[in-house]
């Protein structure tokens, strides 16, 4: 019998061993096996504690050759909210990404008109996963606090609210605590704000802390307090901030001209949307997303003043279409205007406005037609088409295509693909005729692919030619960049088919991006870190706030982003780079 117990020792010796090594693992020379072994606290809640793994109370001791080490703590520093019905990404997004680099690339993550680019966006930075590994950037906030700080700067405003409470904070508390203080003041609630401020103010020292308090006391219509603030500044002899002091007076009743805010914060504009001034126009033109949609959704400032802001916050993703819908209908207009709309052309916010107005109303449809037309060629000319196709896309899917509207039907289909309603812009196509359908088969195969029309037995040449205006030449860059984007969709672009191109002389595009985000991007790509090469991919495929026109660029990021499996994006980023050049 004893022999037979020691027998069966040796037995379950091995088998344990061959699990946590394999059979061949009882040979081996080296480090002891190591055993993944959950953490103390890893407790169900009532339950008791299990004993260390070095205590003699009830348990075996661990064989010599193997090694207890608990997990290390999971950090929900990308923990998210968004469901996986709205696109969310897979939770091993960051896996095999050190947080070091996921660090330094967030912050080229910049507002752009891109809709694309801005959904995409949305998805990486609130979708559910598995932070990075690796050690912070040394001298940096949290990867917390630059997430969250990259969805306040890109209009996101209420999705950072909303994280706030979740999403783990090391360290000082301070940054934390203004971030409140100023989504209070871009929800355009001060009250919530300035409750913050006065619960936090008695905890800092920074100078940051005193004006928001003075700032309070001003919206509060006490503007005595508020003076009585800035003296008290003056005297501790801290250097001054003259727009914040001019802006204070203002909302206290003083007359001031205020012609430039080149940093728009959120308790500025709050304060200049209570003095009744109009914001400059380099605000306008410089600040964040959710400064203009604050701007824009301030009930205390009048509807025309909103205007330009709502249109440029809509257009970076930041305010919703049906937001900016509504404000265009809420203007008042004189008679002599309405008549005037369609010649106004749509030059500026007001005019645009106008458009809207009178293409909702109207009941005849050439009438309708012609203010749609005119609100899509602004958009196109001011390199927003997407955008203004999106805007406009109930109205445009109430008319019903007819030939005596063949005039509108090549901007009616180009705008219907824009927003994915592909059978909708083939009837249009169709009654633009023949010349119509061979300049829109660009479109419709970046579009549908071999879905849509067939691929011509010359190839891209046909293509080309099919895009050349009759009295003029199209420009060598738009060509080449015809070529790339349909090759990077995945179309039968031949090597021949390049000898059309080869010879084009070169032409001055937007600047290359980092090469560092280009080489990173294509290592990560081939080593399947879709959060990664993702990252890379949106940062380098804008430039200066829009898509990028450079074809060299645009073509690698629709690449990239098949290779990611994300092939209908892919398509809807090439056929709007198309829809942005003006094909």
């Amino acid at each position: 019998m004893r022999g037979f117990r020691s027998d069966l020792r040796v037995a379950l010796l091995a088998l344990l061993i061959a699990a946590v090594g394999g059979a061949s693992a009882a040979a081996q020379v080296g480090p002891p096996i190591r055993l993944v072994q959950p953490p103390p606290s890893a407790v169900a809640p009532g339950a008791a504690p299990s004993p260390a793994p070095d205590s003699n109370e009830g348990t075996q001791p661990l064989p010599p050759d193997v090694q207890a080490m608990p997990l290390a703590p999971v950090d929900p520093a990308w923990s998210g909210s968004l469901p996986a019905s709205d696109g969310a990404l897979p939770e091993t997004l960051w896996q095999g990404t050190e947080k070091a680099f996921v660090m330094a690339a967030l912050p080229q993550l910049q507002p752009t008109v891109s809709p694309t680019l801005q959904a995409l966006t949305r998805r990486l930075l609130l979708s559910n996963a598995a932070a990075p590994g690796g050690a912070d950037l040394p001298n940096s906030r949290s990867l917390a606090a630059l997430r969250l700080a990259r969805l306040v700067a890109l209009g996101y405003v209420n999705a950072a609210a909303e994280l706030l409470g979740r999403l783990p904070w090391k360290g000082d508390p301070e940054p934390l605590d203004r971030l409140r203080v100023e989504i209070g003041f871009l929800k355009n609630d001060n009250d919530a704000a300035c409750r913050q401020v006065q619960d936090a103010i008695g905890r800092y020292q920074d100078v940051w802390w005193d004006r928001a308090q003075i700032a309070c006391q001003a919206l509060a219509g006490d503007p005595g307090k508020a003076a009585l603030g800035l003296s008290l500044l003056r005297e501790r002899q801290v250097p001054r901030d003259q727009l914040f002091d001019n802006l204070i007076e203002a909302a206290g009743g003083h007359a001031i001209k205020l012609e430039r805010m080149p940093d728009a914060t959120p308790i500025r504009v709050a304060l200049l949307a209570a003095a009744k001034l109009p914001l400059p126009a380099d605000a306008l033109q410089n600040a964040d997303p959710a400064v203009l949609r604050a701007w824009a959704t301030n009930a205390q400032v009048p509807d025309d003043r909103r205007l330009a802001a709502a249109e440029r916050a809509a257009a970076l993703g930041a305010l919703p279409l049906d937001e900016l819908r509504l404000l265009y209908t809420e203007i008042a207009f004189k008679p002599e205007e309405r008549k005037t709309a369609i010649q106004q052309a749509g030059d500026n916010p007001r005019a645009r406005a106008l458009l809207y107005a009178t293409a909702k109303q109207e009941t005849i449809p050439a009438a309708r037609a012609e203010a749609l037309q005119s609100l899509l060629q602004a958009g196109l000319k001011h390199g927003e088409f997407p955008v203004a196709a999106r805007l406009v896309a109930p109205l445009l899917l109430e008319l019903e295509p007819s030939p005596d509207l063949d005039w509108l039907a090549p901007m009616a289909a180009r705008a219907l693909y824009a927003i994915d309603r592909p059978q909708e812009a083939e009837r249009w196509a169709r009654i633009g005729g023949a010349p119509a359908q061979a300049q829109l088969f660009l479109i419709e195969r970046l579009a549908l692919g071999s879905n849509g029309p067939a691929w011509p037995k010359d190839g891209l040449k046909t293509i080309l030619e099919a895009l050349q205006p009759k009295d003029a030449a199209v420009e060598p860059g738009k060509l080449l960049l015809a070529g790339a984007l349909l090759q990077a969709a995945g179309e039968p672009v031949r090597p021949a088919d390049w000898a059309t191109l080869v010879a084009l002389p070169p032409t001055a595009g937007p600047p290359l991006p980092n090469a560092a985000l280009w080489l990173d991007g294509r290592d990560a790509v081939a080593g399947h870190r879709l959060g990664e090469a993702l990252l890379d991919t949106l940062a380098m495929a804008q430039s200066a706030g829009r898509l990028s026109s450079e074809p060299i660029v645009i073509a690698e990021a629709v690449a990239r982003l098949s290779a990611l499996g994300l092939e209908v994006d892919a398509r809807h980023l090439a056929l709007e780079a198309a829809l942005a050049a003006g094909f």
